[in-house]
This record gives structure tokens, sequence and C-alpha cells, in this order.
């Protein structure tokens, strides 16, 4: 107390606060620290340790020092009552009979406060505090609320806001109309409007219907954020606002529609007409107050221009992007549009495939306001969609190191989780996976996704991950787990469409397709998954073009072939038609031949059944017949099959002589991943001059480089045959041997949504031995295009050289490759 006496109230509140701590029952040091507390302005914690202290037994100048602090906050009833029981208590000094006179000409009753000055004048006459604690007195039984006012803005400056709104609280605390609405007026332009709302409110019990206390009330709730109740409270008094006030807080309120329309879910998302409900309530109120604006002209221009504006975003909300375009360039030409405007604008834009726009649209938004998630999460989308990657990875990484995954929480409750810092994890695994970074994407999304296993958007990401690297029975059994919690997520009833159709469960697919389309007819990924439905729908023609040297002829070859396939017919079914042309030399003269295919395709979830018949021309007239198989064992394991009469491979020089063969082939696949595949097989040909030939194959290939627009992968090979007749007219060594690596790197210089160009760039280095001839080089390259034109064309073409040894001779040639694959 005595460090509070000599001014040091901070030191004499923290020696109190240490001994009560030691002795919580010590109702002297509880006393002590409100008189200290109420000293130092602390009112409220005064008076919180006031009750805890009991006002039945407190010592009289512990019950004037809460009194004090009860008047100084505007609570003038409190305080009168504290004040008469300090006086009946034993404190009759005169600061406190000023104090029950001043309380009570707070709360209006002049005649007691009066009385309560004449009782301290009485027993102190001569003290020179009683005149001004008169014309205190008198000035709150009589206001000068515009004197008053001024007060407060000055004391604001002075001694800061919080002292500003405790006096102007007790400016106002005798209800007085005039008094409570200057101290509003002040109170708002300290930005305090919830203090002005409970300045007001005493006053409009006394006067509920006058229209200044009105007017301001109804500014107060809207700048707290409470617009439309703040147009019901100035309801109840026609003419209490101004018509700009109205409709400044009418936009708010529609503004605010707009808002509540895009944050708060639907609990029917799957009905369409439900699920906007509430941003075309805004829209058609936005709708109404532009049309009731617009005809009073510049008056109301300011007005119809934010109430577009609003339009604009709501529009986005509701997916209707051409339309936010169109009203966006008609807005420009009165000027630029605001920040949250220009956002819409470039979620709008990059809707409609315009990224170069979009992008810019994020970075005037991030400009303005540089820490922004939404439009820094959006220029990350229009970045990656122009495939600037290290752009859009330092977006994420700004991200990162801004948004921490803990938000600390003040006193001694723990941290919190930061829900933002899912959008912000969500963009780096995308950014891998759009970098065909799927192994690094999966190991950032398990963890996650593991630990929230009722998160819809992290099991949908991470059945996403696994489909796209080839595991589709894996990413099945992800989406419908997770749909079980989540029946009505988008992204896992998508995920699981995409699912079946690539296991082939058709029906399946085609039916949740369609119910998707019609309950999210405006998205654009089930637009996407419409499209993939319908182009496999649609007819395909397939054409390839290859020339050059191959393992069983030592004379360059021209190949070209050509199929069509239906539609599917009952979902899993298709029809086809070809031809095949081969032409080339041979050591017994040249050969054109031609071929003409018929057949049916069955493709179910687990078999996939090819079969039909050829005919020959040239060469070996001769009716033929294929049937290939590929069964599906897992995600992982395929074993394929199939059988040839007349096999389309048999050598030129072989046709020449006469000679057909037929074939058989049985192999296997293993694919771990996108990264890492082997395969193997193993055929017999059977030539019709009573030759065998055995064949088998194995590769293993791994991708070593795997960047966004660059991949290399690696295939280590070994191809062995023998033959058990070598005196036939076609090359046909005892035995041999081919063991090599074909190293192809791909480089993807343009990519722009379905359409991209890859340049490909293929080297094969090894080594061939032959029975009777040892060991012989094998090398090739070969540069090829691949245009993706269109979702529906595709071509290839490219050119090369190949060089190797057929009976110990050397043997080079060009070579070329094309193809055509055009669904219509």
């Amino acid at each position: 107390m005595s460090a509070a006496r000599a001014g040091r109230l901070d030191e004499g509140r923290r020696l109190l606060e240490a001994a009560l701590a030691a002795a919580p029952s010590d109702r002297g040091t509880l006393a002590d620290l409100v008189v200290v507390l109420s000293w130092a302005g602390r009112d409220r914690e005064a008076l919180a340790r006031f009750d805890s202290l009991g006002a039945a037994g407190a010592p009289a100048y512990a019950i004037a020092a809460a009194a004090v602090s009860a008047r100084r906050i505007g609570q003038a009833a409190r305080a009168v009552q504290l004040y008469q029981a300090a006086i009946a208590g034993g404190d009759r000094s005169t600061e406190t009979r000023i104090g029950l006179a001043l309380a009570e000409a707070a709360r209006g009753d002049g005649a007691a406060a009066r009385a309560a000055l004449a009782e301290a004048e009485a027993a102190d006459p001569s003290n020179p505090r009683l005149r001004q604690a008169a014309r205190d007195v008198e000035a709150l039984l009589r206001p000068d609320p515009a004197a008053e006012a001024r007060r407060v803005r000055a004391l604001a400056q002075s001694a800061g806001p919080d002292q500003a709104v405790t006096a102007a609280r007790l400016a106002a605390s005798g209800g007085n109309a005039g008094s409570a609405a200057a101290m509003a007026d002040a109170l708002m332009d300290l930005r305090r409007p919830f203090d002005a709302l409970a300045v007001l409110e005493p006053a409009l019990l006394r006067a509920p219907r006058d229209p200044a206390l009105r007017r301001r009330e109804a500014l107060a709730l809207a700048a707290v954020g409470a617009p439309e109740l703040a147009l019901v409270r100035a309801a109840s008094v026609p003419g209490a606002l101004r018509p700009a006030e109205e409709r400044r807080i009418r936009g708010a309120a529609n503004a605010f529609l707009v808002r509540w329309g895009a944050q708060i879910e639907s609990p029917t998302p799957r009905d369409p007409a439900a699920r906007y409900a509430r941003t075309d309530a805004a829209i058609a109120a936005l709708d109404a107050a532009i049309a009731a604006w617009t005809p009073l002209g510049p008056e109301a221009a300011d007005a119809v221009r934010a109430a577009r504006t609003d339009r604009l975003v709501a529009l986005r909300d509701r997916t209707r992007m051409e339309e936010v375009i169109a009203e966006a360039a008609r807005l420009r030409e009165g000027g630029e549009l605001p920040p949250y405007a220009r956002e819409a604008v470039g979620d709008a834009l990059l809707s409609r495939r315009r990224p170069e726009e979009a992008e810019a649209e994020y970075r005037a938004v991030l400009a303005a306001d540089p820490g922004a998630l939404a439009p820094s999460v959006g220029l990350f989308y229009a970045l990656s969609e122009q495939r600037r990657w290290t752009e859009a990875q330092q977006v994420v990484q700004r991200l990162d190191r801004e948004i921490p995954a803990w938000r600390a929480l003040r006193g001694p409750e723990p941290p919190v989780a930061e829900w933002d810092r899912l959008q912000v994890d969500t963009a780096g695994i995308l950014w891998r996976m759009w970098g065909d970074d799927l192994a690094g994407a999966e190991a950032v999304v398990d963890p996650l996704a593991s630990a929230a296993a009722m998160n819809a958007s992290l099991r949908s990401l991470r059945g996403d991950i696994w489909r796209l690297r080839g595991w589709p029975d894996q990413a099945l059994e992800e989406y419908e787990t997770a749909l079980t919690n989540a029946p009505d997520d988008l992204d896992l009833r998508l995920g699981r469409a995409e699912a079946l159709l690539d296991r082939r469960r058709y029906a399946e697919a085609r039916e949740e397709i369609r119910v998707l389309g019609e309950q999210y007819p405006e998205n654009t990924a089930v637009q996407r998954l419409q499209r993939r439905q319908a182009i496999r729908d649609m007819w395909e023609l397939e054409a390839t073009v290859r020339g050059g040297l191959g393992r069983d002829s030592s004379k360059p070859e021209l190949d070209v072939g050509v199929r069509l396939y239906t539609p599917p017919i009952a979902e899993n079914w298709r029809a086809f038609s070809g031809a095949l042309l081969r032409t080339g030399d041979t050591n017994n003269g040249s050969l054109t031949t031609y071929r003409a295919v018929a057949g049916l395709e069955w493709r179910s979830p687990d078999i996939v059944v090819s079969g039909g018949v050829t005919i020959d021309w040239e060469g070996v007239d001769r009716g033929g017949a294929f049937v290939d198989a590929a069964l599906r064992l897992s995600d992982q394991w395929t074993i394929d099959a199939g059988g040839q009469l007349t096999a389309a491979d048999t050598p030129l020089a072989a046709l020449r002589a006469g000679v057909y063969a037929d074939s058989a082939r049985i192999g296997a696949t293993w694919r771990q991943s996108d990264l890492r595949e082997a395969a193997a097989y193993v055929r017999v040909m059977q030539f019709s001059d009573d030759n065998t030939r055995w064949i088998g194959f194995a590769r293993w290939q791994e991708r070593v480089m795997n960047l966004p627009d660059w991949k290399l992968d690696i295939q280590p090979y070994a191809y062995a045959s023998s033959n058990t007749r070598q005196d036939v007219p076609y090359y046909s060594p005892e035995r041999d041997l081919e063991v090599a690596a074909t190293a192809a790197l791909t480089w993807i210089p343009w990519k722009r949504y379905e359409r991209d160009l890859r340049v490909r760039f293929v080297v094969t280095a090894g080594g061939y031995w032959q029975e009777g001839f040892g060991w012989s080089p094998v090398l090739a390259a070969r540069w090829e295009n691949e245009h993706t034109l269109s979702d529906t064309l595709s071509v290839v073409y490219g050119a090369g050289w190949v060089r190797r040894d057929y009976d110990g001779q050397a043997e080079d040639s060009g070579s070329v490759v094309g193809g055509l694959r055009w669904r219509f």
C-alpha cells in the first residue's frame, strides 16, 4: 500500500496480488487490492475483486473504492448503492459524499444529488472541491452534449480510447437522449461501435421512438456486422435513416447474403436448386436494389455500383462465369474494380481457361493484401496451368512459411489447429501431382489422410493419387470407404466414378456420371467426367506407320495399318475392322502384301478379349484368325496370352516364298507404379515349312528422372530366339540373343490443358550374339513428336536410324514411325 500511495500503482498491485496468492482467505489484503485497482483506473478488475470480497462485512474504504469504479464505468445505480453502504459503514469523508452526489446526478435524480452535496458542504464547508463538484452535478443534470462529446474525443487523444469510453458511458448514464446521441457519435468516431450500442441501449429503453437514437443504433449495428438487424430496428421509426444511409446499409445486408451463400454449406447439396438457394436469394435482393436505385441517377450511383460489384461476386459463387467476365468489363468502364471483385473475376477467368488474365487479377488482389490466402491459392492455380512450376512452388513455399499448422491461444490454453493450413498442404500436393511427381505427392498426403481419417478432402486426394499411379482397385476402396462417412462429398463421388471407368465397370460408371450430371450440371469437374464418358462412346480410328529394319529381316520394311472401332455395344463390346499393308525388299525380290481384319472386343473388369478373322492377299493368299486376352489379377499383375493363324508379323521373305506361320504367346506384366514395371513373354511360331521358332523376351523399365517437363526412362531388356531350320528363304538363326538398354528422354515443351506436344529422343545400345557368328553391336536412335491436338485427336511422327548384324553382315537403315488416334 505504501508503494501505491507513492504513485507506484503497478508495483503495489503486484505485491498485493502476490500476498493474496500466499493467503487467499485474507480479506484485508483483498480489500486493499480493490482500492489499488480503483486508483489505477482498472475499474472492471476492481469490481470483479470486490464481488469476490462481498459487500457484507467489507471495510468501508473498499466499498467506497468499488463505488468510484462503478460510477466511472457508467453503473450509476450500483454506485449509489455502494456509496450509501460505505457511508453507513463509517466512511463519511467529503470525497465519498461528493461521489454519491455525482452518482445520483448521473442516474438523473437531481434532488438526491443536491441533498448529498449539501450534506458534504455541511460536514466540510471549506473544502475547495465542493464548488467544482457542484458544477459537475449541474452539468450531469443539464448536460451539454456537444461539449461532452468534444471532451470525450480530446480524452481519447490524451489518455487513450479506453478512458474516453469510460467518460462517454458516464456522460450518457443518465439516460438523456441528447447525451446518448452525442456520446454515440463520439464513440463511432473512435471506431467503438459496440460501446456506442451500450450507450444507446438505456436511452432507447426510455425513448424507443426517438428517430435520432434509432438512426445511431442502426449505424452502429451496421458497423458491427449486423446490417439486416440495423434495417429492422430502423424500420420501427420510419424516416430514421437518411436515404443514402439506408442504401448503404441495404447494400451491406445484401453483401452479407452473398457471403452467407458462399460460406454456409447446403443441408441438401445434391439438390441443385437448394444448393444455391442462399446465393440465388442474394442475387434476387441485389437485382431488386439495383432496379430501385438506378432511376435515382447520380444520387444513388455509388450504391448501384456497389450492388453490381457484389452481384458479380454472387454470380461467381453461382458458377455463372461468363456473366462475371461480361459484367466486370461493363463495370470497368466506370473505373477499376475493388480487390474482392477482382478475385472473383480471376476465378471466372481461370474456370474459362484464361490463366494469364487470371494471374493478373490475383496479383492485383495480393498487391492490396499480400497475405490473403484465397487469391494466393488462385495465383498458384493460374501459374500451374501455365506450367510455370518454379513460380507456383514459390507461392506454396510462401504460404507454408506464413500459415502455421497450429495457432497459439492466449493464456494457458493449448494451441489449436489452423484449418487454412489444409489448403496450403493441398496446394503443395497438387503441385507435385500436376508435375507428375505422384510418389512425392503420395508421401505428403498419406500421413495426413491417415491422421485425419474423417477428412473427405484428404481421402479423396489420396485416392486420386493412387488412381493416377495405376492402382484403381486401391483407389476405389479408398473412395468407397471415405464415402461411408461423407456420402455427399463431391470429390469422393467424382473419384469413384473415374475409378469405375478405370476398372471397366462401365454400367456402374455411366449411372453414377448420369446422376452427377443431374445434380451438379454447372460443375466443371463433372463436365470433364461427362466428356470422358462421351469420348468413350465415340467411334475410334487408329492408324500406324512403321518402317526400318527388324529383328527378323535384313531388309527394311514399311508397315501401314488402320483399324476402326465402333462405339461400345451393351457397354462391354466393340466391333472393329481394319487393314494392313506391308511392303519391302527380300533376297528373292520385293513384295507388297495386304490384309483385311474384322473382329470383336469384349472388355470386362478383369479380362479383355479381342478376336477376329483375317484374309491376306499377295505372298500367301490365306484366311486366318486371332485371339488375344489380358487377365487382370490385381493393380500390379496382368497375364496376357494370344494366338494367331497366319501371324501378322510373318517375315516378308517367308511370305515371298509362300511360307506362312501360326503363333501363340503367353506373358506377364508387373507394374509396381507409374515409375517401375517389368514384363516377360514366351512365344512360339510354327512355319508352314516345318520350322519352329521359339522367342523369349524380358524387360525392366525404370523412370530415373521425373521432372514436370522432362522424363527419362531406362529399359534394359533381353531377347532370345531359336529356330529348328536354317535352310529357309528368310532370316532364321539357329540361336541368337540380344541384350541391350534403351533410354527414352521425353520433353514437354508445350502443354495447354488437353493439348500438348511431347518430344521424345530414344537411344538403344547393346550387343547381339548369333550362333556361329559371335557378338556384334546393336545401335539405334530415334526422334519422335507426339501431338495431342484435342481430347479426341492425337498424331505421332518421327524418324531414326538402326544398325544391326544379320549372319555376320552389318546392316543399317533409316526408320520412320507415325500414328494417328481419332475419336469421332
